[in-house]
């Protein structure tokens, strides 16, 4: 009987820390009745950064590295075809950046990390690029530790397989 009072003192106690609120639902979940809330959802739409201009660097001639831009019409392929100049021996990095015309980004270097310890004068790369569209053509050009932009285009194909370029009228 002498634990039966403070026992019964105790539960007492705790019903009435229930009843009091400490276990109520917190106050983003209370909503009056009747009412409804209304949520809104933000939508993004990724867009391709636009490239910030640079300006295309004059290699000085005893510099010079000579290439070439070229896109496979029947494929849509981009090639940059090194055809030597004195800057060959000293080029680090030949880097080709192509942006899609859906402005995804595709980049591959050439380096001078093998035996001969320079690019080959014959060196190519090759990215992908659209078939039916414009894409952007950036070439860098690392030498001395210091990176220039010698090419910057846009360049473009028709794809000759398309409907859209078809010289046959089937209307006559």
């Amino acid at each position: 009987m002498r634990f039966l009072i403070p026992a019964a003192a105790c539960c007492a106690l705790l019903l009435c820390a229930l009843f009091a609120g400490c276990t109520s639902p917190t106050q983003a979940e209370i909503q009056p009745a009747g009412t409804t809330v209304a949520t809104t959802v933000e939508t993004t739409q990724t867009v391709a950064p636009t490239p910030t201009p640079e300006a295309i660097a004059q290699l000085p001639i005893n510099q010079a590295v000579d290439f070439s831009v070229n896109k496979d019409r029947p494929t849509g392929k981009i090639t940059l075809q090194c055809s030597g100049g004195p800057g060959m021996s000293s080029a680090q990095v030949i880097d080709l950046t192509v942006t899609l015309a859906d402005g995804t980004v595709e980049d591959k270097q050439l380096t001078n990390n093998n035996d001969a310890g320079q690019i080959s004068s014959d060196a190519s790369i090759t990215l992908p690029g659209t078939l039916d569209g414009m894409d952007h053509v950036q070439v860098h050009i690392t030498m001395g530790g210091k990176v220039y932009l010698v090419y910057d285009q846009d360049v473009g194909s028709v794809n000759p397989y398309s409907n859209a370029n078809s010289s046959l009228n089937f209307n006559s």
